[in-house]
């Protein structure tokens, strides 16, 4: 009897796998339901380009009631997602098939990049800026590519919290590391990238500070 059902109990388990494994990826903004995080620049500007593609089609819209419109749309999508899935969750926990991130929807035209310095003397030296060879003080841990995953997010507003314990990790090292200096200062300097056009003309980008915190390496000798 085991022997006739064996297959089709394999069958079954494997159908129910794909359907959940398939709503699980169905695309969604997981994480991203935060208004304050939509009003970055980069997403402002994919509102603003979808609007006027919109608008070019023959349905006008602007720009602010393309967001309203999507943001109502987005939660009425997620609480119906979360539904579906609530069968599934033991699984995933069991499984550890869970999705915790999201494919790239559009280029992130306004990103922020990692500095930190030490006082010295004469005033604040750099000594790391993310992936500048020149700039390389725990380089090897800091540009590893999960590192980096991590370090994204902490310029965005939901992550603050991981931003300031990034900062209290970071600060014991560079205490060992730069012995005479009293302070240290982690800060994120956003910027706009540039067109072709522009990195051929040499062009530097205007990098605007949004995140700074300034560390008593003292406390850490």
């Amino acid at each position: 009897m085991l022997q006739r059902l064996g297959p089709h109990l394999r069958g079954l388990f494997v159908a129910l796998h794909l359907i959940a494994i398939t709503m699980m990826a169905i695309p969604a903004p997981v994480g991203g339901m935060s208004r304050s995080t939509w009003k970055d620049p980069t997403v402002q500007t994919e509102f603003q380009v979808w609007a006027q593609r919109f608008t070019d089609w023959g349905h006008p819209i602007s720009t602010a009631e393309l967001e309203d419109e999507l943001w109502d749309f987005a939660r009425s999508y997620i609480a119906i997602r979360n539904k579906a899935l609530r069968p599934f969750r033991p699984y995933y926990t069991y499984t550890g098939s869970t999705q915790s991130w999201r494919m790239f929807v559009a280029p992130h035209r306004y990103p922020a990049r990692l500095e930190i310095a030490v006082e010295e003397p004469d005033g604040w030296r750099t000594v790391y800026r993310a992936r500048d060879p020149e700039l390389g003080w725990m380089g090897r841990v800091l540009d590893h590519d999960r590192m980096r995953s991590t370090i994204f997010r902490f310029a965005w507003k939901p992550y603050r919290r991981q931003y300031e314990q990034f900062c209290d990790w970071l600060a014991p090292y560079a205490a060992r590391d730069f012995p005479e200096a009293p302070r240290a200062r982690v800060m994120f300097k956003k910027y706009r990238t540039l067109s072709p056009q522009e990195v051929r003309a040499s062009e530097s980008p205007d990098e605007t500070v949004i995140l700074v915190r300034t560390l008593d390496l003292g406390a850490h000798r």
